[in-house]
């Protein structure tokens, strides 16, 4: 022991001592060898409840809109956009539960949620955070397999259920040492009863190790990976339409393409390479009372912090960006009152109106949804062409390619 002085208070401070130190000391007549502050100063937690209750807030509103038009919207729901769903339904479960524990346990000195809390929080955390993963890289295959995998490849219908089931299954019994290894502790001051939460350091150690490599370098790997391969095959395809005189509608999906992947990479990086930070950091502390205090303790609340970020994002990232989606969402009671469709994350025709440009060897089809009848009125069917815009879906095929009757397209 020695002594120290800590903001003009003459304190005793215990160094190098770990917790091991103290398990067979009576430490009942020694005084508690930090500062006592018990809570964080009112300014500190108004500053991180207030950025807590931003991303959740903005994260809750948005997953939920994702599955609210899924479930008002049969036409949507198809295996890529179930696989979405998923995704929305466990970011929506991260936001609702975690950030008040982390807030919680951030805000005191003691371990206020006792033995139940010690257990269940990180079992939950661990939980979610590994479904979130699976749901992403579920998510990034399918994708894959529509992009450059064969039809066989596919998520089907019956499929996607049992991939979502397994995942959830996979993802708890993974968190089950968090569970079993994890202890809540009290141990006796002369004046101050500690409370905290044990973790056994030879097993989660290693553990955390290998719940990094899952939270972390596999997903960024998955994603590498597919949406490269995603590139590689708009590549192929616009060079060899190119050589043709067309490849135009390629080159421009292969474009937004691009953009979508950085965007997609950069939010993984940004908001999972902290959290790798924070464990290696952790891994490496002294075993001293009071050692994730200052610096440390701004670096858990930043990466915890990101990883929630992720979860409220999500959304934008893979349900925003997509065409059908926000049509459904200027067409859903309730959401439409919102216009996402209009403004949200794309530029529209209300913004400026581009001219198309096509490729040479296509022609403009119209289809009409009710075509008119034969041997009807010649100002019958002058009216449905005057009201096609309305009442039909443009779309563009190859002129060599020849179809023996109309074909039938339900607007969207």
């Amino acid at each position: 022991m020695d002594y120290t002085d800590y903001n003009g208070t003459h304190v005793k401070v215990a160094r190098n001592w770990s917790l091991n130190d103290f398990e067979n000391l009576d430490l009942s007549q020694c005084k508690f060898p930090n500062t006592l502050w018990h809570v964080r100063s009112a300014t500190e937690m108004a500053i991180k409840s207030t950025l807590m209750v931003t991303v959740a807030v903005m994260g809750i509103f948005l997953n939920s809109i994702i599955l609210i038009i899924l479930f008002k919207n049969k036409w949507l729901r198809s295996p890529s956009n179930y696989l979405i769903g998923n995704l929305a339904f466990t970011d929506l479960l991260m936001l609702v539960l975690s950030p008040w524990f982390m807030l919680i346990r951030d805000f005191h000195q003691k371990f206020i949620l006792q033995n139940f809390g010690c257990r269940f929080e990180g079992f939950m955390q661990a939980t979610l955070l590994l479904a979130s993963v699976s749901a992403v890289m579920l998510v990034s295959y399918d994708r894959l397999a529509a992009a450059a995998l064969t039809t066989e490849a596919r998520v089907t219908m019956k499929v996607a259920p049992k991939l979502v089931i397994a995942s959830w299954l996979l993802s708890m019994v993974l968190s089950i040492p968090w569970i079993v290894k994890r202890t809540y502790v009290e141990r006796q001051w002369l004046d101050y009863l500690e409370t905290f939460c044990a973790e056994d350091v030879q097993v989660l150690g290693i553990y955390w190790h290998f719940l990094l490599t899952l939270l972390v370098w596999i997903p960024l790997a998955a994603m590498v990976v597919t949406y490269g391969a995603i590139m590689w095959q708009l590549e192929r395809s616009s060079r060899e339409l190119s050589s043709r005189g067309g490849g135009r509608s390629i080159a421009k999906a292969k474009s937004r393409a691009m953009r979508i992947t950085a965007f997609i990479l950069a939010v993984a990086v940004l908001c999972r390479v902290p959290y790798t930070v924070l464990i290696y950091w952790k891994k490496n502390l002294n075993p001293e009372i009071n050692a994730v205090d200052g610096s440390f303790n701004i670096m858990w609340f930043a990466a915890n912090y990101m990883m929630y970020l992720n979860s409220a994002v999500n959304p934008l990232i893979y349900g925003f960006t997509n065409l059908r989606f926000r049509k459904a969402m200027d067409r859903t009671r309730g959401v439409a009152w919102f216009r996402f469709g209009s403004w949200c994350c794309v530029r529209t025709m209300f913004t400026r109106r581009k001219k198309e440009v096509f490729d040479k060897n296509t022609d403009k089809i119209f289809v009409i949804e009710n075509s008119p009848r034969q041997n009807r009125q010649l100002s019958r069917v002058i009216k449905n062409i005057l009201h096609i815009n309305m009442d039909s879906v443009e779309f563009t095929i190859k002129a060599d390619e020849v179809t023996a009757k109309p074909t039938k397209v339900t607007p969207l």
